[in-house]
């Protein structure tokens, strides 16, 4: 368990932590000089000392113009410890610490009323009220509140029982997660390397773990893990942690306070924040539509400009959606805490929840966009899949949904199972309700389509897709394939048709088509053109045409051009010529005058031959040839079958 200490300045917030661990948490020589603290300091319990449970202690500064070093050690944090001074009682940085605390989403702490030993009774009562006052609301309202005394060390073994407990109860499945730390200190030592400390927000970590610098994206590998001041092969999440780092392009000035360390599958820096912010009550004006900001998010701080929707303005107290476009990339995942200051940093104007990442710039208000947020404004990652599944039309990118809530492989695809989603071209993600329901749609339109064109051999996803909803094509390729596999539909080529449906001519196309194939397989490798072949049968072409391209569908035909029909086994005997061809030339090439001259085919067929294999894929053109690709019925197996 991680505790920050929060509170006013000088109200003994780090001899609290020393009387309870031991440790002096200043370790600046500017802060032994003037006696307060100006950046974190860290303390862990010795063995053998008041607190049992391993924990550890952030102390924080308590000066106005700190704020920023505070909530860098305040996020990530399981655990506060506010000490409000019995002499002084609430005092603004008091109340600023706990507006923070809350928006942090803290409701774990206890409230410390140090130098208990400067007031009398009466005194302790009215600050005791002032503290449940000032908490009532928050996270921490039902925090308990002692007096004690780091001077005489009053109470000191009390809070320490109290914090006992909190760590007992402190339980989460973040250590299941992808690893997550926020850097807020780095430094090197010698011998060693490249050293940095923080919270590990998620997962879990081992020396010789490969992770990445975020948001430069650098890799760096863990040689070196310290907690709780001691050497260890793996940190947790709840705990504080040394990471020594090494890599060749990794250097001092590549991380440093505000980067993260994490796993590489989570490195993905955004610079648009879809957020549920909350402006503190306290605040004098409203947050009003690109106004500009400071994000502290983790231990970083970055510039930005708040996004509203037509109100153009947040009162003080309200809470509502809005976007923070930033000036640079930050780490940020859904369920991320953050907080809002003024641009000149003099004030703490609000923050929230981190929703979604990078989201759309077009369409960002619009209903459908809406739905997609509530859905994601769970900590519930089940709930915010059923929800989203429901909610986007286009369906969700799974992949997605797993980096921005770090959801483990293994536990998406059982959220996967779970909620029956359908994976489409192994992509996106549909409703099984949905799939189901256009799956019923395909099978009618298919049915009908038989009925109406016995001839027809069956439809294309094309013909199919228009036939439907447009929100409804995304999701075809799913329905289509949960068809096949129930074996409810057949495919063919290119083709989609009920079991046992057989295309069949009516008697005067079968008649003509007879004619046709006869005069096809009598000339053998060199069919006539389809001008050539109207005259022999007495035809018009353009009367012919609409026959051969029906019985091409069917794929009785391969329709090589506008103007040559070709029986597949006559189509494929060519393939064989190519192939061997192909072999008798010293660089396994196909050419051209070689292959006329073998099939014994003529000029007019040969070109539109050749550049049919290449759209198949069989042979693919070079400046000096064709080199052969495939084998022949590969390419027949998956040919498109022409209409």
């Amino acid at each position: 368990m991680i505790v920050a200490t929060a509170g006013h300045i000088d109200h003994g917030k780090t001899a609290l932590v020393k009387a309870l661990t031991g440790i002096d948490a200043d370790r600046l020589p500017e802060e032994k000089a003037r006696g307060i603290t100006l950046d974190l300091g860290f303390a862990y319990p010795p063995e053998g000392g008041l607190l049992k449970t391993p924990m550890g202690f952030v102390d924080v500064p308590g000066h106005e113009r700190l704020v920023r070093t505070m909530v860098a050690g305040a996020t990530g944090v399981t655990c506060a410890l506010l000490a409000v001074a019995a002499d002084d009682g609430v005092m603004p940085q008091t109340r600023e610490h706990v507006a923070i605390l809350d928006l942090l989403g803290l409701t774990r702490g206890l409230v410390a009323i140090t130098k208990a030993d400067r007031a009398d009774p009466a005194r302790i009562t009215t600050v005791i009220a002032d503290i449940g006052a000032l908490l009532a609301g928050t996270g921490l309202a039902a925090a308990p509140i002692l007096p004690c005394s780091a001077l005489t060390g009053t109470g000191i073994a009390d809070l320490a029982r109290h914090l006992e407990a909190l760590g007992q109860a402190n339980r989460s499945d973040a250590a299941s997660r992808g690893f997550r730390l926020a850097v807020d200190r780095r430094f090197t030592v010698p011998g060693a390397g490249l050293v940095v400390t923080g919270a590990v927000h998620a997962g879990r970590v081992r020396v010789g773990d490969r992770l990445l610098v975020s948001p430069g994206g650098r890799e760096a590998r863990v040689r070196g893990i310290r907690v709780r001041d001691g050497e260890a092969e793996a940190a947790l999440a709840g705990e504080r942690c040394a990471l020594n780092l090494t890599s060749p392009r990794l250097t001092r000035d590549s991380v440093g306070r505000g980067h993260w360390i994490l796993a590489p599958d989570l490195h993905g820096p955004t610079m648009r924040l879809d957020v549920a912010l909350r402006v503190l009550p306290g605040e004098a004006r409203p947050v009003r539509h690109r106004m500009p900001v400071q994000v502290h998010h983790g231990a970083a701080t970055v510039t930005g400009r708040v996004l509203l929707d037509t109100d153009r303005a947040l009162p003080p107290g309200a809470v509502a959606p809005a976007i923070i476009a930033l000036d640079a990339g930050l780490g940020a995942l859904s369920g991320d805490r953050f907080i809002l200051r003024d641009i000149s940093a003099s004030r703490t104007l609000g923050g929230g929840r981190i929703i979604d990442i990078d989201g759309p710039r077009r369409g960002a208000w619009a209903p459908g966009r809406r739905a997609i947020l509530e859905a994601l404004d769970t900590s519930d990652d089940r709930h915010a899949l059923d929800g989203l599944l429901a909610a986007a039309e286009a369906g969700i990118d799974l992949a997605h949904f797993a980096r921005l809530r770090n959801v483990p492989d293994q536990a998406m695809e059982a959220l996967r199972v779970d909620l029956g989603a359908v994976v489409v071209e192994g992509r996106r993600a549909f409703a099984g309700a949905r799939v189901a329901a256009l799956s019923a749609r395909v099978l009618a339109e298919l049915d009908q389509a038989h009925d109406a064109e016995p001839d027809n051999p069956g439809l294309q996803i094309e013909e199919i897709a228009t036939l439907l909803p447009e929100a409804d094509r995304p999701v075809l390729p799913g329905a289509l394939d949960r068809l096949l596999q129930d074996e409810e539909i057949v495919r063919s080529g290119r083709l989609f048709h009920r079991p046992g449906h057989v295309a069949r001519l009516r008697p005067a196309d079968a008649a003509l088509y007879a004619a046709i194939r006869a005069a096809l397989e009598a000339a053998g490798r060199d069919p006539p053109r389809l001008a050539l072949l109207a005259e022999q049968l007495g035809r018009d072409p353009e009367d012919l045409r609409p026959l051969l391209d029906k019985v091409g569908r069917i794929g009785w035909l391969r329709r090589i051009s506008k103007s040559y029909y070709v029986p597949p086994a006559i189509l494929a005997d060519l393939a064989g010529v190519a192939r061997a061809v192909a072999a008798e030339h010293p660089d396994g090439l196909l050419t051209v005058g070689r292959f006329r001259e073998t099939a014994g085919i003529g000029r007019n067929l040969t070109m539109p031959l050749l550049e049919y294999f290449d759209a198949q894929g069989f042979t693919t053109r070079l400046a000096e040839g064709r080199r052969l690709r495939a084998e022949w019925c590969a390419v027949e197996a998956a040919a498109e079958v022409v209409p």
